[in-house]
């Protein structure tokens, strides 16, 4: 999988009232090892090259938010089509919620093929401490999304990240999953990694014993609504490096 930031910068990241606890999207642009925006051409003679040279098979756009408008989806739309214009190559995109659903179309069109919005944390005072920017958009408007983007983009196609480790308890994790589950989304279950440079640098990461308890009810519940990780066209639940859900899947 090739996997890419388009944008290495967020409105929220700065501040440390706004930025989310766990995200280091400005560290490796302040150590100059990547650069602030990637053009539609840079990632396109990139994603040919890996096609042709390392038979990679998907590949996932994420971006930093660059506004409280679109949320990204303008940007991720030129990045996916100057790719898919070189090159046949599944693409998930990655953004926030915009505040316009017809962003969704826009995405489809310019040759997104699965769609990731990312809830990270589900109770409400997690969410408020460990993103109190990225909380300000609400669990409700996630969910109003989630369904818009599944009647474009389909079942298993839209997914989004649940970090277990940040404080959600093991049944609100799995309450949040049947919801999801039944709308069709595909919840990515990964354990927190801790960041250098991040407030969260020194977190525990959740035990070996809270991810089975959750990983292994989750794989059933997926299982049973055949919204399996190897049914995804393009993304990080079909690439399942963070995570082993996709081995208790196969249990």
């Amino acid at each position: 999988m090739l996997a890419t930031t388009v944008l290495q910068e967020c409105i929220r990241y700065a501040n440390r009232r706004t930025q989310c606890q766990f995200c280091a999207i400005g560290e490796s642009l302040a150590a100059n090892r990547t650069i602030a925006r990637k053009t539609p051409e840079q990632l396109a003679e990139v994603a040919r090259a890996a096609v042709l040279l390392d038979g990679v098979k998907h590949a996932v756009l994420t971006t930093g938010t660059p506004n409280g408008t679109d949320r990204g989806a303008a940007v991720l739309c030129a990045s996916a089509a100057a790719i898919k214009a070189a090159v046949a190559l599944p693409l998930q995109a990655q953004c926030e919620p915009p505040d316009d659903f017809g962003w969704f179309e826009r995405l489809r069109t310019a040759g997104v093929d699965a769609l990731g919005m990312h809830l990270e944390a589900v109770e409400p005072q997690i969410r408020a401490r460990a993103m109190p920017g990225k909380a300000k958009v609400p669990v409700s408007y996630y969910l109003a999304a989630f369904e818009a983007a599944v009647a474009v983009f389909g079942r298993g196609q839209v997914s989004t990240y649940l970090l277990a480790g940040l404080g959600d308890s093991r049944e609100s994790i799995l309450a949040m999953c049947r919801t999801l589950v039944a709308l069709g989304v595909y919840p990515f279950v990964v354990p927190l990694v801790p960041n250098a440079g991040t407030p969260l640098e020194n977190a525990p990461p959740p035990s070996a014993e809270f991810m089975r308890g959750v990983l292994e009810p989750l794989a059933a519940m997926l299982r049973d609504a055949r919204l399996l990780s190897a049914d995804s066209k393009a993304g990080c639940g079909k690439c399942g490096a963070c995570s082993s859900l996709s081995a208790f899947e196969q249990a």
